[in-house]
C-alpha cells in the first residue's frame, strides 16, 4: 500500500485561478495511522476578502511576515514525493497546488484519491458527504474547522475510517489505475475535473488553455449540466472549436438555485467568456418615473422598460403599480392625474396655488418610496451548517454573502454580505425566484427590517 499525503489549506477565493493559497497542511498515513505531519501560513499576494478571514480566521496580519508559494514550493514538493495526494473534494485542493506551481514555471504531478468519492462508495446513505457534515454523522470531531490543520486531522479521521471498510483497498486500486481520460471528455480535460465537479447546484467554468473562462454556466446538479455539454454529434465547426478549446472544467457549489443564477450572472459580466452567446433576458416590468411639468408640478408617469435604475419604484404588473399610486393619492391627498392616473378632465386648471403644497408632499412619497424596499433573502449554504443571505434595496440586489451563524434578525444582514455591483439581470433572477416561491418551486426565508 502507498504512502498517502492528506492536504487541506485555506484560499482567498473559491476557485484556482486569481486566487491565492493562505495555508497548507498535510498529513503522512500509511493507511492505518498518521506517519508525520507539516504545516504553514502562505503569504498568498493579495489582501484576505473580509468573508474568507471571517471564515477561517486567518487574517492579512497572519500572513505578512510568511513565506510565500515559491519560498515553500521545494519543502512542499519534498513532504507530497511518493505520497498519493489526498483531499476531501480532492479537486479544488489538487488544482490551486498545481496552479501554483505551474505559476512558477513547474510541472507538478501526483496520482490523487478524492475523500467525498470514496465516502459516497464505502459509506452510503448519508444526506451529505461535506466534511463538516459527514464527520458529526461518524462522530469525528473538529477542533479547527475551516483551519489547514484542523479539516485535514478530520479528513485523516475519516480517511483510516474508511481504509478498514469492505472493498476499501479495492476501490482504491481500482481508482489509481483508472488513470485514463473518459472517452466522451473533451481531448484536453482531465477525468478529475470532471469527477471533482458537485452533484448539487452551483456554477461551472470551461478553461481554454490560459486559464481564461470561455463558458460559464449553473445548474442545479453541475456534474449532470457539465456532461450534458459533451453529448451528441460534433459536426459543426463551431461545436469542434469549442470543445477543441476547453483545457480544464472548475466547479463549485453554491447552495442554492438561486445563488447559483446569481453567482453564475456575475461571473458572465466579470470575465463575459466568449462562448456565453447572451446574458439571460430581461423582463419587462412597469417603472414609475418622475419628472417636472411646464407648469412646475412634480409629476409621475408610467413607463414599460427593462432597465429600472432611475425608477422611483417599479411592478411587475401595471395593476399593481396603478394601486399603488391610488392608494398614495388617497393617503397624501395628491391629485390622481398628477401621478399619471390619466385625466379626470381638470386639465391645467389645477390652481398653482397648491403647487408648492403639491411638490412638498411628492418630494416626501419620492424619498419614502425609494427608502422603503430593504429587505433580505435567507437561502441553503454550501451545506447544512451555512445559509446564503441576499440583500435587496429597492427592488436591486446590493450584495451577498454565506455564514455559519443563523439569521433571524434583519440588523444582522449587513456585517455578512459583500457589496455588489449588481445588474439589471440579477434583479430580475430575484423576481422569478419570488415568482417561484410563489408557485412553491423554491423555498427561501424573506427578512424584512
Amino acid at each position: 500500500m502507498p504512502r498517502f499525503a492528506i492536504v487541506d489549506i485555506e484560499t482567498t477565493g473559491s476557485y484556482a485561478k486569481g486566487h491565492g493559497i493562505t495555508e497548507i497542511a498535510i498529513i503522512i498515513s500509511d493507511g492505518q495511522k498518521e506517519l508525520e505531519r507539516w504545516e504553514t501560513l502562505v503569504d498568498p499576494g493579495s489582501s484576505i476578502p473580509p468573508h474568507i478571514t471571517q471564515l477561517t480566521g486567518i487574517t492579512d496580519d497572519m500572513v505578512a511576515s510568511a513565506p510565500t508559494f515559491e519560498a515553500i514550493a521545494d519543502e512542499l514538493e519534498a513532504w507530497l514525493d511518493d505520497c498519493v495526494f489526498v483531499a476531501h473534494n480532492v479537486g479544488f485542493d489538487y488544482a490551486f497546488i498545481r496552479g501554483h506551481f505551474e505559476v512558477l514555471g513547474r510541472v507538478w504531478k501526483r496520482p490523487k484519491l478524492c475523500t467525498v468519492r470514496m465516502a459516497r462508495k464505502l459509506l452510503p446513505g448519508h444526506v451529505s458527504y461535506g466534511l463538516g457534515r459527514i464527520c458529526h454523522d461518524l462522530g469525528i470531531q473538529n477542533k479547527a474547522r475551516h483551519r489547514a490543520m484542523g479539516d485535514a486531522a478530520a479528513t485523516v479521521e475519516l480517511f483510516h475510517h474508511m481504509m478498514v471498510q469492505a472493498g476499501a483497498a479495492e476501490w482504491i486500486d481500482r481508482t489509481m489505475r483508472r488513470g485514463e481520460r473518459e472517452s466522451w471528455l473533451p481531448q484536453h480535460v482531465n477525468a478529475s475535473d470532471f469527477e471533482a465537479l458537485p452533484t448539487a447546484p452551483g456554477v461551472y467554468r470551461f478553461l481554454n488553455q490560459k486559464g481564461t473562462p470561455i463558458y460559464i454556466g449553473m445548474s442545479h446538479n453541475v456534474r449532470h449540466r457539465v456532461r450534458t455539454h459533451f453529448n451528441g454529434s460534433m459536426k459543426s465547426a463551431r461545436r469542434q472549436a469549442f470543445l477543441r478549446d476547453i483545457h480544464s472544467i472548475e466547479g463549485e457549489s453554491t447552495g442554492s438555485v438561486l445563488m447559483a443564477r446569481l453567482i453564475e450572472d456575475e461571473l458572465i459580466r466579470t470575465h463575459w467568456p466568449i462562448h456565453n452567446r447572451a446574458q439571460k433576458s430581461i423582463p419587462m416590468r412597469i417603472a414609475i418615473l418622475s419628472y417636472t411639468d411646464q407648469r412646475g408640478f412634480i409629476r409621475f408617469h408610467l413607463q414599460r422598460q427593462r432597465h429600472v435604475k432611475h425608477a422611483i419604484r417599479w411592478f411587475r404588473r401595471e395593476d399593481d403599480a396603478r394601486l399603488w399610486l391610488h392608494t398614495c393619492a388617497t393617503e397624501m391627498n395628491l391629485e390622481p392625474e398628477l401621478l399619471g392616473l390619466g385625466s379626470d378632465g381638470k386639465g391645467n386648471s389645477i390652481p398653482e396655488s397648491i403647487r408648492d403644497a403639491h411638490n412638498l408632499a411628492m418630494e416626501s412619497l419620492i424619498q419614502r418610496a425609494r427608502q422603503r424596499e430593504k429587505w433580505a433573502i435567507v437561502d441553503k449554504g454550501r451545506d447544512a451548517d451555512e445559509f446564503a443571505v441576499i440583500l435587496m434595496e429597492n427592488g436591486n440586489v446590493k450584495g451577498w454573502g454565506y455564514t455559519s451563524d443563523t439569521v433571524e434578525r434583519f440588523d444582522q444582514i449587513e456585517d455578512l454580505i459583500t457589496l455588489k455591483s449588481g445588474s439589471a439581470t440579477s434583479d430580475a433572477i430575484i423576481q422569478h425566484a419570488l415568482d417561484e416561491q410563489a408557485a412553491g418551486l423554491l423555498s427561501f426565508k424573506i427578512l424584512a427590517p
